[in-house]
Protein backbone atom coordinates (compact mmCIF):
# COMPACT_ATOMS: atom_id res chain seq x y z
CA UNK A 1 0.00 0.00 0.00
CA UNK A 2 1.47 3.69 -0.67
CA UNK A 3 3.06 5.57 2.18
CA UNK A 4 0.19 8.30 2.54
CA UNK A 5 -0.30 10.77 5.25
CA UNK A 6 -3.59 11.27 6.05
CA UNK A 7 -4.52 14.62 7.15
CA UNK A 8 -8.16 15.95 8.38
CA UNK A 9 -9.78 17.72 5.71
CA UNK A 10 -11.23 21.38 7.65
CA UNK A 11 -14.43 22.42 7.09
CA UNK A 12 -16.66 24.83 9.17
CA UNK A 13 -20.30 23.12 10.43
CA UNK A 14 -22.98 24.57 8.54
CA UNK A 15 -25.25 26.90 10.55
CA UNK A 16 -28.13 25.75 8.65
CA UNK A 17 -30.54 23.12 10.41
CA UNK A 18 -32.32 21.69 7.24
CA UNK A 19 -31.87 20.82 3.30
CA UNK A 20 -35.03 23.70 3.26
CA UNK A 21 -32.62 26.34 4.57
CA UNK A 22 -29.94 25.19 1.77
CA UNK A 23 -31.82 25.04 -0.87
CA UNK A 24 -33.02 28.74 -0.34
CA UNK A 25 -29.69 29.86 -0.96
CA UNK A 26 -28.75 28.16 -4.43
CA UNK A 27 -24.85 28.64 -5.62
CA UNK A 28 -23.22 29.75 -8.61
CA UNK A 29 -22.00 26.18 -9.40
CA UNK A 30 -22.50 23.69 -12.22
CA UNK A 31 -22.13 19.97 -12.80
CA UNK A 32 -21.23 17.87 -15.71
CA UNK A 33 -20.58 13.62 -15.98
CA UNK A 34 -18.11 12.27 -17.88
CA UNK A 35 -18.12 8.71 -18.84
CA UNK A 36 -15.19 6.70 -18.62
CA UNK A 37 -15.72 3.41 -20.05
CA UNK A 38 -18.16 0.87 -18.94
CA UNK A 39 -18.33 -2.01 -16.71
CA UNK A 40 -21.01 -5.28 -16.83
CA UNK A 41 -22.96 -6.08 -13.53
CA UNK A 42 -25.41 -8.58 -12.66
CA UNK A 43 -29.40 -7.41 -12.26
CA UNK A 44 -29.12 -10.15 -9.23
CA UNK A 45 -27.59 -8.85 -7.12
CA UNK A 46 -27.79 -5.03 -8.06
CA UNK A 47 -30.48 -5.57 -6.71
CA UNK A 48 -30.34 -7.65 -3.37
CA UNK A 49 -32.49 -10.74 -4.31
CA UNK A 50 -33.25 -11.50 -0.39
CA UNK A 51 -35.46 -8.17 0.05
CA UNK A 52 -39.11 -8.67 0.70
CA UNK A 53 -39.08 -5.98 -2.00
CA UNK A 54 -37.37 -7.38 -4.72
CA UNK A 55 -39.98 -9.71 -6.07
CA UNK A 56 -38.53 -12.13 -8.89
CA UNK A 57 -35.19 -10.86 -9.67
CA UNK A 58 -34.28 -12.92 -12.72
CA UNK A 59 -29.85 -13.46 -13.88
CA UNK A 60 -29.34 -10.19 -16.18
CA UNK A 61 -26.42 -9.12 -17.47
CA UNK A 62 -26.33 -5.23 -17.61
CA UNK A 63 -23.64 -2.91 -19.00
CA UNK A 64 -23.93 0.34 -17.47
CA UNK A 65 -21.69 3.56 -17.55
CA UNK A 66 -18.59 4.29 -15.45
CA UNK A 67 -19.17 8.15 -14.31
CA UNK A 68 -17.08 10.99 -13.35
CA UNK A 69 -18.26 14.77 -12.32
CA UNK A 70 -17.46 17.91 -12.91
CA UNK A 71 -18.15 20.68 -10.52
CA UNK A 72 -17.38 23.55 -11.77
CA UNK A 73 -17.83 26.67 -9.34
CA UNK A 74 -18.10 30.24 -10.61
CA UNK A 75 -15.41 31.52 -8.11
CA UNK A 76 -13.77 28.64 -5.88
CA UNK A 77 -12.71 26.60 -9.51
CA UNK A 78 -12.95 23.04 -10.63
CA UNK A 79 -13.45 19.76 -8.76
CA UNK A 80 -13.82 16.21 -9.31
CA UNK A 81 -16.47 14.12 -7.71
CA UNK A 82 -14.60 10.58 -8.42
CA UNK A 83 -12.05 9.88 -10.89
CA UNK A 84 -13.12 7.19 -12.84
CA UNK A 85 -10.52 5.14 -15.59
CA UNK A 86 -7.38 6.28 -16.73
CA UNK A 87 -6.10 5.27 -20.17
CA UNK A 88 -4.33 1.95 -19.08
CA UNK A 89 -7.63 0.64 -19.32
CA UNK A 90 -7.94 1.54 -23.39
CA UNK A 91 -5.95 -1.64 -24.22
CA UNK A 92 -6.08 -4.38 -20.85
CA UNK A 93 -9.75 -4.45 -19.34
CA UNK A 94 -7.88 -5.16 -16.42
CA UNK A 95 -5.52 -1.80 -16.46
CA UNK A 96 -2.60 -3.84 -16.06
CA UNK A 97 -3.35 -4.99 -12.61
CA UNK A 98 -3.33 -9.09 -12.02
CA UNK A 99 -5.08 -11.47 -9.75
CA UNK A 100 -8.14 -13.25 -9.76
CA UNK A 101 -10.02 -10.52 -7.98
CA UNK A 102 -9.01 -7.68 -10.10
CA UNK A 103 -11.85 -5.97 -11.61
CA UNK A 104 -12.63 -6.33 -15.62
CA UNK A 105 -13.77 -2.86 -17.63
CA UNK A 106 -14.33 -1.24 -20.64
CA UNK A 107 -12.73 1.74 -21.60
CA UNK A 108 -12.82 3.02 -25.40
CA UNK A 109 -10.52 5.82 -26.66
CA UNK A 110 -10.72 9.47 -25.72
CA UNK A 111 -12.58 7.77 -22.84
CA UNK A 112 -10.42 7.94 -19.96
CA UNK A 113 -10.42 10.61 -17.24
CA UNK A 114 -7.20 12.44 -18.95
CA UNK A 115 -8.55 13.30 -21.48
CA UNK A 116 -12.25 14.77 -20.73
CA UNK A 117 -9.66 17.20 -18.08
CA UNK A 118 -7.29 18.35 -20.99
CA UNK A 119 -10.29 18.80 -23.53
CA UNK A 120 -12.42 20.80 -21.49
CA UNK A 121 -9.16 22.96 -20.42
CA UNK A 122 -9.86 21.88 -16.99
CA UNK A 123 -7.92 23.71 -14.19
CA UNK A 124 -8.52 20.77 -11.25
CA UNK A 125 -8.54 22.40 -7.94
CA UNK A 126 -9.54 19.15 -5.92
CA UNK A 127 -10.86 15.59 -6.09
CA UNK A 128 -13.27 13.73 -4.21
CA UNK A 129 -13.56 10.16 -3.97
CA UNK A 130 -17.03 8.58 -2.82
CA UNK A 131 -14.88 5.48 -2.07
CA UNK A 132 -12.17 3.78 -2.95
CA UNK A 133 -13.10 1.05 -5.85
CA UNK A 134 -11.46 0.41 -9.02
CA UNK A 135 -14.07 2.46 -11.10
CA UNK A 136 -14.52 5.36 -8.82
CA UNK A 137 -10.47 5.81 -8.10
CA UNK A 138 -8.22 3.94 -10.78
CA UNK A 139 -8.30 7.90 -13.07
CA UNK A 140 -6.29 9.35 -9.96
CA UNK A 141 -3.10 7.05 -11.23
CA UNK A 142 -2.98 10.24 -14.63
CA UNK A 143 -4.62 12.99 -12.58
CA UNK A 144 -2.67 15.75 -11.33
CA UNK A 145 -0.54 14.84 -8.01
CA UNK A 146 -0.65 18.60 -6.81
CA UNK A 147 -3.87 18.46 -5.53
CA UNK A 148 -5.62 17.64 -2.48
CA UNK A 149 -7.70 14.26 -2.89
CA UNK A 150 -10.25 13.55 -0.36
CA UNK A 151 -12.45 10.42 1.20
CA UNK A 152 -14.44 9.56 4.08
CA UNK A 153 -12.53 8.81 7.19
CA UNK A 154 -12.07 4.84 7.74
CA UNK A 155 -12.59 4.17 3.73
CA UNK A 156 -8.57 4.31 3.22
CA UNK A 157 -7.86 2.15 6.27
CA UNK A 158 -10.82 -0.35 4.74
CA UNK A 159 -8.98 -0.17 1.48
CA UNK A 160 -7.09 -3.39 0.01
CA UNK A 161 -4.94 -2.53 -3.07
CA UNK A 162 -4.47 -6.08 -3.26
CA UNK A 163 -8.18 -6.45 -5.31
CA UNK A 164 -8.69 -3.51 -6.47
CA UNK A 165 -5.10 -2.22 -7.27
CA UNK A 166 -2.93 0.64 -5.22
CA UNK A 167 -4.45 3.65 -7.39
CA UNK A 168 -3.42 6.03 -4.84
CA UNK A 169 0.13 4.82 -5.59
CA UNK A 170 2.46 8.39 -5.76
CA UNK A 171 -0.08 10.27 -3.44
CA UNK A 172 1.92 11.65 -0.54
CA UNK A 173 -1.25 12.64 1.39
CA UNK A 174 -4.90 12.25 1.25
CA UNK A 175 -7.24 14.00 3.46
CA UNK A 176 -10.41 12.40 5.22
CA UNK A 177 -13.97 14.06 5.71
CA UNK A 178 -14.29 13.58 9.72
CA UNK A 179 -18.15 13.13 9.61
CA UNK A 180 -18.57 12.24 13.13
CA UNK A 181 -18.48 16.08 14.05
CA UNK A 182 -21.33 17.28 10.99
CA UNK A 183 -23.81 18.64 11.36
CA UNK A 184 -26.89 16.25 11.23
CA UNK A 185 -29.23 17.29 8.40
CA UNK A 186 -32.48 14.87 8.21
CA UNK A 187 -33.02 12.60 6.72
CA UNK A 188 -29.67 11.89 5.31
CA UNK A 189 -27.83 12.41 8.40
CA UNK A 190 -24.24 13.72 8.42
CA UNK A 191 -23.36 15.99 6.04
CA UNK A 192 -20.38 18.40 5.27
CA UNK A 193 -20.39 21.71 3.52
CA UNK A 194 -17.38 20.82 1.07
CA UNK A 195 -16.59 24.39 -0.02
CA UNK A 196 -18.20 26.14 3.05
CA UNK A 197 -20.65 28.28 1.07
CA UNK A 198 -23.47 25.43 0.63
CA UNK A 199 -22.53 24.59 -2.70
CA UNK A 200 -21.28 21.58 -2.53
CA UNK A 201 -22.40 18.77 -0.07
CA UNK A 202 -20.71 15.42 1.28
CA UNK A 203 -23.07 13.24 2.68
CA UNK A 204 -22.18 10.10 4.65
CA UNK A 205 -23.99 7.04 2.92
CA UNK A 206 -21.90 3.67 4.09
CA UNK A 207 -23.02 0.63 3.48
CA UNK A 208 -21.17 -0.34 -0.04
CA UNK A 209 -18.23 0.18 1.66
CA UNK A 210 -17.50 1.29 5.16
CA UNK A 211 -17.08 5.32 4.02
CA UNK A 212 -18.82 5.87 0.95
CA UNK A 213 -19.88 9.66 0.70
CA UNK A 214 -22.80 10.91 -2.02
CA UNK A 215 -22.76 14.60 -3.12
CA UNK A 216 -25.41 17.19 -3.67
CA UNK A 217 -24.65 19.76 -6.08
CA UNK A 218 -26.84 23.15 -4.73
CA UNK A 219 -26.55 24.81 -7.89
CA UNK A 220 -29.25 27.79 -9.34
CA UNK A 221 -31.03 25.37 -11.60
CA UNK A 222 -32.16 23.21 -8.73
CA UNK A 223 -29.74 20.94 -6.40
CA UNK A 224 -28.71 17.32 -7.69
CA UNK A 225 -28.02 14.62 -5.66
CA UNK A 226 -25.38 12.19 -6.82
CA UNK A 227 -25.79 9.14 -4.58
CA UNK A 228 -22.75 7.08 -6.29
CA UNK A 229 -22.71 3.40 -5.22
CA UNK A 230 -25.28 4.17 -2.22
CA UNK A 231 -27.79 3.41 -5.75
CA UNK A 232 -26.46 1.70 -8.51
CA UNK A 233 -29.04 2.25 -10.58
CA UNK A 234 -32.58 4.24 -10.67
CA UNK A 235 -34.22 0.78 -10.03
CA UNK A 236 -32.38 0.92 -6.75
CA UNK A 237 -34.55 4.09 -6.15
CA UNK A 238 -37.68 2.96 -7.48
CA UNK A 239 -38.01 -0.48 -5.73
CA UNK A 240 -37.06 0.34 -2.62
CA UNK A 241 -33.84 -2.40 -2.77
CA UNK A 242 -30.56 -1.67 -2.18
CA UNK A 243 -27.36 -3.49 -4.16
CA UNK A 244 -26.11 -6.45 -2.37
CA UNK A 245 -23.02 -7.41 -4.88
CA UNK A 246 -19.67 -5.64 -4.77
CA UNK A 247 -21.41 -4.34 -1.37
CA UNK A 248 -19.61 -4.29 2.19
CA UNK A 249 -22.70 -4.28 4.87
CA UNK A 250 -25.72 -5.02 2.82
CA UNK A 251 -28.28 -4.15 5.84
CA UNK A 252 -26.25 -1.10 6.27
CA UNK A 253 -26.38 0.07 2.49
CA UNK A 254 -30.25 -0.43 3.14
CA UNK A 255 -30.16 1.54 5.95
CA UNK A 256 -28.49 3.95 3.45
CA UNK A 257 -30.61 3.91 0.53
CA UNK A 258 -34.39 4.36 2.66
CA UNK A 259 -32.85 7.60 4.01
CA UNK A 260 -31.84 8.56 0.52
CA UNK A 261 -35.45 7.64 -0.79
CA UNK A 262 -36.74 9.40 2.29
CA UNK A 263 -35.08 12.42 1.36
CA UNK A 264 -35.89 12.51 -2.10
CA UNK A 265 -39.47 12.65 -0.60
CA UNK A 266 -39.34 15.12 1.45
CA UNK A 267 -37.59 17.28 -1.62
CA UNK A 268 -39.19 16.21 -4.73
CA UNK A 269 -37.19 19.11 -6.48
CA UNK A 270 -34.14 16.99 -6.40
CA UNK A 271 -32.84 15.31 -9.35
CA UNK A 272 -30.78 11.89 -8.49
CA UNK A 273 -28.06 10.69 -10.19
CA UNK A 274 -27.25 6.90 -9.60
CA UNK A 275 -23.99 5.43 -9.35
CA UNK A 276 -24.16 3.62 -13.21
CA UNK A 277 -26.85 5.95 -14.23
CA UNK A 278 -27.28 9.02 -15.60
CA UNK A 279 -29.45 11.42 -14.34
CA UNK A 280 -33.19 11.87 -13.91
Amino acid sequence: MADIRLKNYVYRKTKDSSWAEVFQNPCQVTVRNFQTGTVKINRKGTLNPDHPLAGDIQEEELEVPILVYWVHHEEKGDFLLDAGLDASYIMDPHGGLEGWAVDEFKLGEHENIAYYIQYNDIKLEMGFLSHLHADHAAGVRELPRDIPYVVSKGEYDAYQPEVHGDFLEGLEELYEVDFSRATELPPLGPCVDLLGDGSLWAISTPGHTPGHMSFLVNGMDGPILLAMDAAFTHENLERGVAPSDYTWDVEMAQDTLDKVIEFLREYPQVRVGAGHEYLK
